[in-house]
């Protein structure tokens, strides 16, 4: 298992982005998608999903910050953020 992961997704939780259970459902389907795209990844700790609080960004809720890149989606489709997962994982950007 790796000390730091290569990807870490940052999702906010916070009472706005959380408003009637949206980030949730989100943090949800993020889970779900990974476990079956990048279960590898996951597994090995390449892939780290945590939640915060807040992520300062309320107007655009629910929000969803990759690390290292700092790269923060609002409104993100699963699938358009499994390919910057993806892009992420194969190198392609930082």
């Amino acid at each position: 298992m790796r000390a730091s992961p290569l990807l870490r997704l940052m999702i906010c939780v916070g009472e706005r982005c959380d408003a009637r259970g949206r980030a949730r459902q989100k943090l949800c389907e993020i889970e779900s998608a990974l476990a079956t795209r990048f279960n590898a990844a996951l597994a090995n700790g390449d892939i780290k999903i945590s939640t915060r609080d807040c992520l300062r960004l309320c107007t655009t809720a629910p929000v969803i910050r990759l690390e290292p890149s700092g790269d923060v989606y609002a409104g993100i489709e699963i699938n358009e953020l499994l390919i910057e997962i993806n892009k992420t994982l194969a190198g392609e950007r930082s």
